[in-house]
C-alpha cells in the first residue's frame, strides 16, 4: 500500500475521532465540568460560592463551543496536504490537546482508575500520529513503534475493566448482555475471558513472531468493541458517534498491520 493510501486511512480516522467527540461534547456534555466544578481544587483561590451559583451557564456555553469547534476541526486533516495550506498541521496540536483535556477529565470522574488513564490513549494520539507521519512524508519504524506502545495502553486500559481490576462498568454488563444474551455469572465469565485476552494480545504486539495473530484480534476486537455501542442501543444518538469516536481503537492496528505485512513482502522480493 502507498503511503498516501495510509495517510487517507489516517486522516479518516482522526476526522471520525474529533467529530464524534466534538458532538458528544456539544449535546451530551463532557466530564470536563466536573474539572471546572471541582471544589477541592478550586475553593482555595475563588470565592467558590459565588463562582458555584453563576458559573453553570457560562459552563455550558464554553463546551458547546469547545465541541461546535472540534466538529469544525475535523476538516483539518484534509487541508494538511494542500499545498498553500499545509501549516494546518499544526491544528493538531490543539486538537489532541482537546482530546487529552476530556480524556484527563474521565480520569479524574473515574476516581483516578488507571484504566482510565490509559484507555484513551489511541483517542487523543491519532491527532498527534497523523503530525508524526506528516511530518515524515509517510509512515516510519518510528511511527509504527508510537502507534503500537498507544495500542498496547488502549488494551491494556480496556483490559483492566473488563477483567474486573475495576468495577467492571454497568454498560459492559449491558451490552454484552444485550448481545450474546448472556446474564449473571456468564456476562462477567466473557467479559473476564476477553480482558485476559486483551492482555495477552498487547504483550504479544511487542513480541516480533506473534505480532500478526496479535493483530489480527486487536483490529477485530477494537472494532466489534466499537460497534458493539451502536449494536446494542436503542438509539443512534448518541451510540452512532460513541462508535465512532472509537475508530482508532482499530483503525491504528489495521494500520500497524499493513506496514509489517508490506515491510514482510518487500524483504521476501528482495531476498
Amino acid at each position: 500500500m502507498r503511503s498516501r493510501h495510509w495517510l487517507t486511512i489516517l486522516k479518516v480516522c482522526v476526522s471520525l475521532t474529533v467529530f464524534a467527540r466534538g458532538w458528544l461534547t456539544w449535546k451530551w456534555d463532557s466530564p470536563i465540568r466536573g474539572l471546572i466544578w471541582n471544589e477541592g481544587w478550586w475553593s482555595d483561590r475563588i470565592d467558590w460560592q459565588s463562582f458555584a451559583l453563576t458559573s453553570d451557564a457560562a459552563i455550558t456555553r464554553g463546551l458547546e463551543i469547545l465541541g461546535v469547534c472540534l466538529m469544525l476541526s475535523a476538516v483539518v486533516p484534509w487541508f494538511t496536504t494542500v499545498a498553500r495550506l499545509k501549516w494546518t498541521v499544526w491544528l493538531l496540536v490543539p486538537m489532541a490537546g482537546a482530546l487529552l483535556l476530556d480524556a484527563f477529565a474521565r480520569f479524574i470522574d473515574s476516581g483516578n482508575q488507571l484504566g482510565m488513564a490509559i484507555e484513551h490513549t489511541l483517542q487523543w494520539g491519532c491527532p498527534l500520529l497523523l503530525l508524526m507521519a506528516l511530518r515524515k512524508g509517510a509512515i516510519s519504524r518510528a511511527w509504527i513503534a508510537v502507534a503500537a506502545g498507544a495500542t498496547v495502553l488502549t488494551f491494556l486500559g480496556h483490559g483492566l475493566y473488563a477483567v474486573g481490576f475495576h468495577a467492571v462498568p454497568l454498560k459492559y454488563q449491558t451490552m454484552t448482555t444485550s448481545l450474546t444474551g448472556l446474564s449473571g455469572s456468564g456476562v462477567f465469565t466473557f467479559l473476564t475471558t476477553f480482558g485476559v485476552l486483551d492482555f495477552v494480545a498487547a504483550a504479544a504486539l511487542l513480541i516480533a513472531p506473534l505480532r500478526r495473530y496479535a493483530l489480527y484480534y486487536l483490529i477485530a476486537w477494537g472494532a466489534l468493541t466499537a460497534l458493539a455501542r451502536i449494536a446494542s442501543a436503542p438509539s443512534f444518538d448518541p451510540w452512532l458517534m460513541e462508535t465512532a469516536v472509537r475508530s482508532s481503537h482499530w483503525i491504528v492496528p489495521l494500520l500497524i498491520f499493513l506496514y509489517w505485512r508490506n515491510a514482510a513482502s518487500v524483504g521476501l522480493k528482495s531476498a
